[in-house]
């Protein structure tokens, strides 16, 4: 497009905007409350799937020796395991502490009944996804007795971050789908109220193409300046919910940084144009078909 079609394009689309004020106005109104409905739950979705995953990487397996076993060879031969991510070696008079501990109980008044407990070896795994074959290999191993870990409680919240994910594309999908119809039925509107405009454009000869440039304009407007109102609240209200939890609620960890707000933020903004662009053009050769 030359430089005097596009200047004419911005021109028809800055004149558009102020023309139809109230309805550029609840067309921003209508995306911000989308995207930032949109933003609030794929942060949502996000933090679960995070917390789900922090608590499956969390669990550990308990690798139980037998009394005459070398503990250092298992370790050796753990550490070859490329699904193991790191391992601890506990004595059986620390794992006789640590229960005592957990119990309120004084150490030294097991000194009695002895030390019942064997020398134990702690295995994290890189993919929580691996603990029941890693256990069963581990199980095979020369001078292991028993092998244990939490398998029902890790299954659970396995099945639990996998349901997070899927069930969140799945309602994002939803959302998306209707976000685009609000977008589209606004655009409508604005193309409903320039359509004697746009009629005469037609008769002197503009192109399709042509019509629809101040069009799309008017709607990545309308996208960026609602997708930036929207970051601003979500971006506000998440920082307040981190400082909240921070403050009160310490063991209840979600996402933050401020590379990933403004990222988050940036991709609320792009997702703002692209739905407005996306309405725009939609709403537009609708239009243009039927004239």
């Amino acid at each position: 497009m030359e430089h005097s079609g596009l200047t004419f394009v911005l021109i028809e689309t800055w004149t558009a905007i102020r023309r139809n004020l109230l309805i550029t106005l609840a067309a921003i109104g209508n995306m911000t409350i989308c995207l930032a409905i949109l933003g609030a739950f794929a942060l949502g979705a996000v933090n679960l799937d995070y917390l789900a995953g922090l608590q499956a990487k969390g669990a550990f397996i308990s690798v139980y020796l037998k009394a005459d076993a070398d503990g250092g060879a298992i370790r050796d031969e753990l550490y070859r395991d490329e699904r193991v991510k790191n391992t601890e070696f506990v004595s059986k008079d620390q794992v006789l502490l640590e229960w005592a501990h957990m119990t309120g109980t004084d150490p030294s008044e097991l000194e009695i009944i002895g030390n019942p407990y064997p020398d134990i070896i702690r295995v994290w795994v890189a993919n929580p996804n691996d603990l029941p074959a890693v256990a069963e290999t581990v199980g095979q191993f020369d001078g292991v007795d028993d092998v244990q870990y939490r398998k029902s409680v890790t299954d659970k919240i396995l099945a639990l971050s996998q349901g997070i994910k899927i069930s969140g594309m799945m309602l994002g999908l939803l959302l998306v789908a209707g976000t685009m119809l609000i977008v589209n039925t606004t655009v409508r509107l604005t193309i409903y109220a320039r359509r004697r405009e746009i009629r005469i454009m037609q008769l002197v000869g503009a192109t399709n193409w042509f019509i629809r440039m101040p069009l799309l304009c008017e709607g990545a407007f309308q996208g960026i300046i609602g997708g930036t109102l929207a970051a601003t609240i979500v971006a506000i209200g998440y920082a307040c919910l981190h400082s909240y939890l921070a403050q009160n609620l310490q063991f209840l960890k979600i996402v933050y940084s401020a590379q990933f707000v403004i990222a988050f933020a940036l991709g609320l903004i792009l997702a703002g144009t692209l739905f407005g662009v996306a309405g725009a053009l939609f709403s537009a050769n609708r239009y243009l078909a039927k004239t």
